[in-house]
């Protein structure tokens, strides 16, 4: 479909954004719920190869082009998709798909994801010459992007689309992982303590402090804070974690009311020695796989988990630094952030789904 844009044709954009060719079609049905306007083409740039038996192969430098050639028998390139839209909601849709990858993979994985969509010619010829001139040379080339979590991604996206308090969340907690961050496998109870608790660098406590800020933030996007005050406390008696109902019933009414299950616990990831601010010890409740020693995890319900992020934002890292704050370290960062991570997923109605669930859904 065409449409009219200042008395022409939409401007169309290109992505960066690469599917397979069994994927495209499950993307447009996905961009259609969003009123997104969308088509694909062959990807231009070539950096990508999909086998029919799902293998995938990559290109890291242009020169590889000319070097290894283009794809062997049984393989075709990936689909490029289009946006047709005037710029600044091309490159919104571009940035919220890219920062939603990143809460989904829980990292940033994709080195140099597009920040920008790039207005292609209606002319053949002139989007030739851009493809063999701009989008087959290193630089642009490295920005085409195929990932296996994007087709949830977008999913993401368009959950998102209507509601910019949950747009910003996704920056925020994308942003915060891209401040500070650790692998999610590197949090397997399987692999013990890997990383130093704490560390003297200062530096390291200001960015430390910014990513828990960040992803506490998203929380509060999503109006999912613990809404307390002096007039009316969250806990029962001074120190503890023992909710007050009058605070408790309706904070867990708001996490029904976002679609999240407020009986669902938490895996408050704690390693090695014990040397966490003493407020740990509340959190008593250890997981089935802990060891008391190496690996002390807790199991904490929901709201105690978003209270106790809150209890860290408050007291260690919003406002100027304590002693307390150089005790905190990448498991804090890791355990805020996947507080808001479920929340931010569980509110899109896509924790825990993907690519073969969407087929479900969207077609």
């Amino acid at each position: 479909m065409s449409y009219m844009f200042h008395g022409g044709p939409m401007p169309e954009f290109c992505s960066f954004l690469v599917f397979s060719p069994n994927e495209i079609d499950l993307i447009h049905s996905i961009c259609a719920t969003a009123n997104w306007s969308t088509r694909d083409i062959p990807d231009p740039s070539m950096r990508y190869a999909f086998s029919e038996r799902g293998g995938i192969s990559e290109l890291f430098q242009a020169s590889a082009l000319k070097d290894i050639g283009l794809w062997r028998e049984g393989q075709q390139g990936g689909r490029l998709l289009l946006l047709e839209t005037e710029k600044t909601e091309a490159d919104n849709i571009i940035q919220l798909i890219c920062a939603a990858n990143v809460i989904l993979e829980g990292f940033p994985v994709i080195k140099n994801p597009p920040t920008a969509g790039f207005e292609l010619s209606d002319d053949e010829a002139d989007r030739e010459i851009t493809f063999e001139n701009l989008f087959r040379r290193d630089g642009l080339f490295q920005w085409f992007t195929w990932h296996q979590t994007l087709p949830v991604a977008v999913a993401i996206a368009v959950e998102a689309w209507g509601n910019k308090k949950l747009v910003y969340a996704i920056h925020k907690l994308a942003h915060s992982y891209e401040t500070e961050c650790v692998t999610p496998w590197s949090m397997h109870p399987r692999n013990g303590q890997v990383f130093e608790k704490h560390t003297d660098d200062f530096a390291s406590h200001v960015g430390t402090s910014v990513a828990i800020n960040l992803a506490y933030s998203a929380i509060e996007e999503l109006d999912l804070g613990v809404k307390a005050s002096p007039d009316k406390p969250r806990s029962i008696g001074k120190g503890t974690f023992e909710w007050s109902p009058e605070v408790l019933e309706p904070f867990k009414a708001r996490l029904r009311k976002a679609g999240i299950d407020p009986e669902r616990t938490i895996d408050w990831v704690s390693r090695g020695d014990q040397s966490e601010v003493p407020v740990y010890e509340m959190l008593n409740q250890l997981t089935e796989y802990s060891d008391g020693v190496e690996v002390r995890d807790r199991k904490v319900s929901l709201p105690d988990a978003i209270n106790f992020c809150e209890f860290l934002r408050n007291t260690m890292t919003a406002h100027a630094f304590s002693s307390k704050t150089q005790r905190l370290g990448p498991y804090e960062v890791y355990n805020v952030q996947q507080v808001a991570r479920f929340l931010i997923l569980s509110k899109c109605n896509l924790w825990n789904t993907w690519t073969e669930g969407l087929r479900k859904r969207y077609n």
